[in-house]
């Protein structure tokens, strides 16, 4: 037999399917929304984590081209000596001094480009410091070397332990620091007097001994 509901069941049911739908609604739309939410603002944070360590960085780099670029100006400063051709030996005497500071380094040797009355010697080197001052003062000592020379295509990472870039917060000038460049060493040359010199010595092989 069928019973009609009181009015207060009525009320109270109607309270229930209201509540249920709203039940609902939270657990199918609000929840995953709150999750997608919560990731986003974790991956905003992140890559804001990110954008203050590449902006330090890019500060670093840029007050150290400035310093290298203001280094001619001061009064420690002299003039770099051009010397004669072949002055391989004693480049490799500053080379070995100046990158004694490294942690670790390597160079690559490029073939000699002759011009009329310069040598160019460029020499690709890849080195790690145990920090971004030490770094500063390679590259400074370098700049600076009594022999003349340039610098170019330099870069410069901070790495964190076990060789990976630092992509996290933290104070980036105390982390190991891997730079890559390209030094460019000029020399004297006179093509004239190097085929007499060449002459010379070519005579001077050829002279045998006799009674």
């Amino acid at each position: 037999m069928r019973r009609e509901f009181t009015q207060r069941e009525e009320v109270l049911l109607l309270f229930l399917v209201v509540l249920l739908l709203i039940s609902g609604y939270v657990k199918l739309f609000m929840e995953p929304l709150n999750t997608q939410l919560e990731d986003a603002q974790t991956r905003l944070a992140a890559a804001q984590d990110s954008l203050v360590v590449e902006q330090t960085k890019l500060a670093q780099m840029q007050q150290m081209e400035k310093e290298l670029e203001s280094t001619d100006s001061t009064n420690a400063y002299q003039e770099p000596e051009i010397p004669d051709y072949d002055n391989i030996d004693n480049v490799m005497i500053q080379l070995d001094a100046i990158l004694s500071a490294a942690t670790d380094y390597q160079m690559t040797f490029s073939n000699v480009q002759f011009g009329n009355k310069l040598v160019s010697r460029p020499i690709q080197m890849t080195l790690s410091a145990s920090s971004y001052s030490t770094a500063k003062t390679i590259l400074t000592d370098l700049y600076n070397c009594r022999y003349c020379c340039s610098l170019s295509d330099i870069t410069v990472t901070a790495m964190g332990t076990g060789g990976k870039t630092v992509t996290a917060q933290g104070d980036v000038t105390a982390q190991r620091v891997s730079v890559k460049l390209t030094a460019t060493f000029y020399e004297k040359y006179d093509s004239t007097a190097a085929a007499v010199k060449n002459a010379v010595n070519a005579s001077a092989g050829s002279v045998s001994g006799g009674t």
